[in-house]
């Protein structure tokens, strides 16, 4: 998927599991679709401002994470787009503070997929935690600064030294949401898993505004829901007490934000590589059907690119130089957006399969070209079957398949080695 449209995706997505959260009815000590809980200053209709205000924030997270940095540079340069959404978000709230900690938390979670887009790594939620974790790893370097000994976060960090707080749950990748998105997927019920991350988290939120007691309060009697045979008569009882007990569950929320987006991203990753799959077929099915209708063999151009997006704009030299070699070719399918296509074998499928292996072997920027070659059985045409060796590791020249199963080379190994074929390309 090109980079725009990924990032559009998964900006709706973030977007969406902010809209979860507040839909989640009832959430003890937070606004709901219902009420305002202990938030007097704030309604449904002010959340629905605030999330509209952070439009565009995860795109221009993800875009300029799409970067050759580091990721302490990657951290210090989302820093700036945060703070001018969070003045965004002020100013459609009217300076109520209803989103402060996701733009922290869902930014730090789109900076990953950015970053995760540019090294062009398979996502899944755990290599998620694992870059913010990456990102996150000097975010307690802050308090060293002159300017912070005076300031609220110092001040909250520390009355809050014992308990883990926002930069905690980050520095660790969210470890708290990722067990609470477990405890998830064995209940299936987000108003249990809200329950079950009151009873769990140190909500500072919780503790500046009832302090220790009320945060003792509150993990226990969240604990008791849990273990109630009634529960959802004991989660109305438990919404009314903490408004009226003034608990506020602020943290939590940020939580089950994070919740909501895994198993959205998950949906979205399950989908994604469905589609990829029912491409596949589709590929087959045209190609079975181009044979049996001109008895010709069938010659396919595909890149041999490792990672999860093969798609990417930087990639486009590359195809578009390979397909110069098939101009001759009459083509019968092009994915221009996927860079495949599939053409009809001038002459039998042996010589075709010679001619593209000795392309291979001449340009180096043909080890990231599949060129195929089907022959009227629909049987794809091997090079060991026509005494060529196998195609060889791109990063270090030996057995590709050892290579790969034993996983000698990273992502970033093998990124290397394209980067180095798309500067010498018009060599």
């Amino acid at each position: 998927m090109k980079a725009r449209t990924f990032f559009e995706t998964i900006e709706e997505i973030l977007l969406q599991s902010l809209k979860d959260e507040l839909d989640l009815t009832p959430k003890p000590g937070c606004v709901d679709g219902r009420d305002s809980g202990p938030h007097a200053d704030m309604d449904y209709d002010v959340f629905l401002r605030s999330i509209s205000s952070l439009k565009g924030y995860f795109f221009e997270i993800m875009e300029v994470s799409n970067r050759k940095n580091t990721f302490d540079d990657t951290f210090e340069a989302i820093r700036p787009i945060g703070m001018k959404y969070e003045e965004m978000m002020y100013e459609a709230t009217g300076g109520i503070n209803t989103h402060k900690g996701a733009i922290f938390t869902l930014g730090v979670i789109a900076s990953a997929i950015g970053k995760l887009y540019y090294d062009n790594k398979y996502i899944t939620i755990d290599l998620i935690s694992e870059y913010v974790k990456k990102l996150c790893a000097n975010i307690f370097d802050d308090f060293n600064k002159k300017e912070m000994q005076d300031s609220n976060g110092m001040r909250i960090y520390q009355n809050n030294a014992n308990h883990s707080g926002i930069r905690y749950e980050a520095y660790h990748g969210f470890k708290t949401a990722l067990d609470a998105y477990d405890f998830y997927k064995k209940t299936k019920d987000f108003l249990r898993t809200y329950v079950y991350i009151i009873s769990t988290l140190d909500d500072t939120t919780t503790i500046n505004r009832v302090g220790e007691s009320g945060l003792n309060f509150s993990k226990t009697y969240a604990k008791k829901v849990l273990d109630s045979e009634n529960f959802d008569e004991e989660i109305e009882a438990m919404d009314k007490v903490y408004t009226e007990k003034n608990i506020s569950t602020g943290g939590c929320a940020d939580t089950i934000e994070l919740v909501y987006f895994f198993k959205r991203m998950d949906d979205f990753l399950d989908s994604y590589m469905n589609d990829f799959l029912y491409n596949k077929e589709e590929r087959w099915g045209i190609i079975t059907k181009a044979i049996q209708d001109s008895n010709k063999p069938i010659i396919t151009l595909n890149l041999n690119i490792k990672g999860m997006h093969k798609d990417k704009d930087e990639f486009e030299p590359i195809y578009k130089a390979a397909k110069m070699y098939l101009s001759s070719y009459e083509c019968i399918y092009e994915d221009e957006d996927n860079y495949s296509a599939i053409y009809l074998a001038k002459g039998e499928a042996i010589d075709e399969k010679k001619k593209f292996v000795h392309l291979e072997e001449e340009h180096d920027f043909m080890r990231f070209v599949d060129i195929d070659v089907i022959d009227t059985n629909l049987k794809p045409i091997s090079r060991t079957e026509l005494g060529y060796a196998k195609r060889t590791c791109i990063v270090c020249g030996g057995d590709r398949f050892t290579c790969m199963r034993e996983e000698r080379h990273t992502q970033e190994d093998f990124n290397a080695s394209l980067n180095a074929a798309l500067l010498n390309l018009d060599k």
